[in-house]
C-alpha cells in the first residue's frame, strides 16, 4: 500500500480493481472477502441472531461519515466532532484504501421529507429509485427510517456505531437531505 501498510488482494473486485484486505484470514478458498452474515449488516445480534438497531433520528446539521464512494449504504455519526476510530469500524481494509468522507444532513430524515425529496426527483430519477426500491422489496416509508446499532466484532474490529441506509448514500444526496462537506 502507498502508506506503508501491508495487505492481501482479495478476489472482490471493485470498479475493475481488486479489493484489498487486512489479513488473509479475511477471504474464503476463492479469496472472496468473509462478509458477515447476509442479514446481520454487521450489527451485534441478539440472543436469536437478529440485528439489534434502532431508529439513527437522523436531524437536521448532525454530521456522519464513511470510507468509500457515496455509493455504499453505512455510515458512522460524528459526535461532537470526535470520529470514530477505524479500527471500530468493522472494515475488512486496510486504512487508507478508501476515500474518507463527511456528510451533513441537510433535513430531518423522515417521512415528510423523503417524500418532498422524491417529488422533486427528475423522471428518470424517479423511475430509477423505484425500481431499486422494488428489486429489494423497499418503500419511501424504509428509506425514512434509517436504523443504527453497535458494529459486531468482524474482521477484527468492531465496536462502534454504523447507521444503516436502505438505499446508497448518494441517493440522500440526490434527495436533499444529505450534503458532502469533506
Amino acid at each position: 500500500m502507498p502508506n506503508g501498510k501491508r495487505a492481501y488482494l482479495s478476489a472482490d473486485v471493485f470498479e475493475g480493481k481488486q479489493v484489498p484486505v487486512r489479513s488473509r484470514d479475511f477471504v474464503d478458498a476463492q479469496g472472496k472477502i468473509k462478509w458477515p452474515p447476509k442479514g446481520t449488516d454487521g450489527f451485534v445480534l441478539d440472543s436469536s441472531g437478529n440485528p439489534i438497531t434502532q431508529s439513527a433520528d437522523l436531524k437536521a446539521g448532525q454530521v456522519i461519515d464513511r470510507f468509500g464512494s457515496n455509493g455504499g449504504r453505512f455510515a458512522s455519526p460524528i459526535d461532537n466532532g470526535e470520529k470514530l476510530p477505524f479500527n471500530s469500524r468493522g472494515l475488512p481494509y486496510p486504512e487508507g484504501y478508501q476515500v474518507y468522507h463527511q456528510y451533513e444532513i441537510v433535513k430531518d430524515i423522515n417521512l415528510e421529507n423523503v417524500k418532498a425529496g422524491f417529488s422533486r426527483l427528475s423522471d428518470i430519477d424517479k423511475m430509477s429509485l423505484q425500481a431499486q426500491l422494488e428489486r429489494f422489496g423497499k418503500t419511501l416509508e424504509d428509506l425514512a427510517n434509517p436504523q443504527k446499532g453497535q458494529i459486531a466484532k468482524v474482521f477484527g474490529q468492531g465496536g462502534g456505531v454504523q447507521i444503516k441506509f436502505e438505499t446508497s448514500v448518494e441517493w440522500y444526496e440526490k434527495l436533499g437531505l444529505l450534503r458532502e462537506v469533506k
